[in-house]
């Protein structure tokens, strides 16, 4: 079990994934754009972050960015349905895996369950 942090402006989009990721028995916390998702990041002892990359306010670039000064441990998966070069280019800025949406749930799961365990043995 993680705790684990998913940021995304569309409201199914986080329900869904919260769905999925409690079915697997992770504990989750939701944001709605970047600033919330950092406000949240330094209240809770987070292993990981799911994140959307374009949302009002903070998008999820900079919120990776932000993520990966103040906890480098922390894993990040970023998810986006727009340019898929913005996915290219938040692995370059230090995203551990990237999907465009849709994603599949077992794809989610299996890439998060491959972050945890790297974590573990560390």
């Amino acid at each position: 079990m993680a705790d684990i942090l998913v940021v995304d402006d569309d409201s199914a989009t986080r329900s869904w994934l919260t769905e999925v990721l409690e079915g697997a028995g992770h504990r989750v916390f939701t944001a709605t754009d970047g600033l919330e998702a950092k406000f949240l990041a330094r209240n809770q002892a987070l292993e990981a972050i799911i994140t959307d990359i374009s949302m009002p306010n903070e998008e999820g670039i900079g919120l990776l960015l932000a993520m990966r000064r103040s906890n480098p441990s922390l894993k990040v998966i970023v998810i986006s349905g727009k340019d898929p070069d913005t996915l290219s280019d938040a692995i370059l800025l230090g995203a551990h895996a990237a999907f465009r949406k849709p994603v599949a749930a077992k794809a989610v799961l299996q890439c998060l369950n491959v972050l945890l365990e790297s974590r573990s043995r560390n």
